[in-house]
């Protein structure tokens, strides 16, 4: 009866053990790149001076508290469309509570040496709005 008692710990630990999987070639071991951004609310934000001068205001959350926001805002293309680009980032080997993060950033479109025109804005793919520049 003993040996059955001294036993089960061991499959047990064994068993556990085994469904660890094993990490995959290529796989990040310090970070992630590209995780979510949860958007609740996009707005542009034009301010009065000249020259004119643009951002976009996002609302949301990030997945934990320890993602950080990332954003890249591309050159307005052919079609005056400018790309912004949102996501976050973590450490893979931070522990962190599983609960989201709230989020509130600004992030500023350049529009030095951009030509006059009607510009829209896109996050992540959905059009976010229209802005005259300059102004």
């Amino acid at each position: 009866m003993k040996r059955i008692f001294f036993l089960v710990p061991l499959v047990a630990v064994v068993s556990l053990a085994s469904c660890a999987a094993p990490p995959t070639a290529g796989s990040p071991v310090g970070g992630s790149k590209g995780d979510p951004v949860y958007i609740d609310s996009a707005d542009l934000l034009i301010m009065e001076s000249y020259p004119v001068q643009v951002s976009l205001h996002i609302l949301g959350n990030l997945p934990t508290p320890c993602h950080e926001f990332r954003s890249e805002v591309g050159q307005p293309d052919d079609q005056q469309r400018i790309r912004v680009s949102a996501w976050s980032e973590s450490d893979l080997a931070t522990i962190c509570a599983q609960v989201l993060q709230t989020l509130d950033e600004s992030v500023s479109i350049p529009m030095d040496g951009a030509s006059d025109g009607t510009y829209s804005v896109w996050l992540n793919g959905e059009k976010v709005g229209e802005f005259s520049y300059p102004g």
